[in-house]
């Protein structure tokens, strides 16, 4: 835990795109958090983004950032080999870590990372900003609503267009799609669902594309149901929650929030059919808060200060991962799997 009177020291790691256009801006938006080192492999990206954090020093070795800056904090953008690799050489010096997902390729380096963070009592993070994403918490709050009724289904869209070829030295293209896509998606479905019980998973192939069927079920009884692929022209996403008064809540590209109340009376008409309300985000938000980047890093240093868990740490992720699995593992032929006590 770190004392309230002074910045938490944070090095950053990783100059890409993630890095540069979303991360690095959104933690300058975190109060009380200095970024006094930035790293890259390649010196000259790593000085590009040591200039977006004025006062950095730079750094082309993780491990040289890390014996210098006396941080307390280090935040990575990097192929997930690179974020294992780094968090095993900071945890067991008692620095925090928050990783871009994925936070690691298989879901065994994932159990030995949360027991590494266990072992040194250091704090997690993973950089899953749906979750965190104004339209997102709004419809969180509409869902626990008692006028919703109980959440009882759970309708996701995610479709996209990439990755088609394996990355990070996985032999399987649709785990590399799952991981670098398809993650944020099943998060959001078990951050709302609770305890996930029961992933069924089933694939349609076509022209080097595959389209994903994933269903989850929850010991609360609630029902979830991700539609995602690389088959699709473009990125895009919808969410549907299904309340037990006939109550729908859908939000479209994390942007425009609609609620239909079976009950609902037009002030103008007086006809009870049809009627709805829409909500978006204030064009005047912060496109990095509006996105949930500013949220989740506020949440992680929140969670530095307080001591305590930070809500998608690295143990968060793992029912996101035994869905992984079982989508990788999914042929043609539907595969099931128990996952509450794994």
């Amino acid at each position: 835990m770190v004392g309230s009177e002074r910045a938490l020291r944070v090095g950053f790691i990783g100059a890409g795109e993630q890095g540069r256009a979303n991360l690095i801006p959104a933690l300058l938006q975190v109060d009380s958090v200095e970024i006094v080192a930035v790293c890259d492999r390649e010196r000259q990206r790593a000085a590009s983004l040591g200039s977006l954090a004025r006062g950095a020093e730079i750094f082309s070795s993780p491990e040289a950032m890390v014996a210098a800056s006396a941080l307390d904090a280090v935040v990575m953008a990097c192929p997930p080999q690179a974020h294992l690799e780094v968090a095993r050489h900071v945890i067991p010096k008692g620095i925090h870590v928050f990783v871009e997902k994925p936070p690691c390729v298989t879901t065994s380096e994932l159990k030995s990372l949360i027991s590494l963070a266990k072992e040194h009592e250091v704090v997690t993070g993973v950089g899953v900003n749906f979750r965190f994403a104004t339209p997102v918490r709004r419809l969180r709050e509409v869902v626990e609503n008692e006028l919703f009724g109980q959440l009882v289904h759970l309708q996701i869209q995610h479709p996209a267009n990439k990755p088609k070829s394996p990355m990070w030295e996985s032999d399987s293209t649709i785990r590399s799609f799952l991981l670098a896509q398809a993650i944020h998606a099943i998060d959001l479905a078990i951050s709302f669902g609770g305890e996930l019980s029961l992933a069924t998973s089933r694939h349609q192939h076509a022209d080097g594309s595959v389209l994903i069927h994933l269903n989850l079920e929850f010991t609360n009884g609630l029902s979830a149901t991700l539609l995602t692929g690389n088959m699709f022209p473009s990125f895009a996403f919808e969410m549907r929650a299904i309340g037990s008064r006939s109550n729908v809540a859908t939000l479209d590209n994390l942007w425009n929030l609609t609620v239909i109340d079976s009950g609902k009376q037009g002030r103008f008409s007086g006809d009870g059919k049809r009627w709805r309300e829409v909500w978006q985000p204030s064009p005047l938000d912060s496109g990095y808060a509006r996105s949930g980047y500013v949220g989740e890093l506020q949440a992680f240093a929140q969670a530095i200060r307080a001591g305590t868990r930070f809500e998608a740490d690295f143990e968060a992720l793992l029912p996101t991962y035994h869905a992984i699995d079982v989508a990788s593992e999914s042929t043609l032929e539907e595969t099931k799997r128990s996952v509450a006590n794994e």
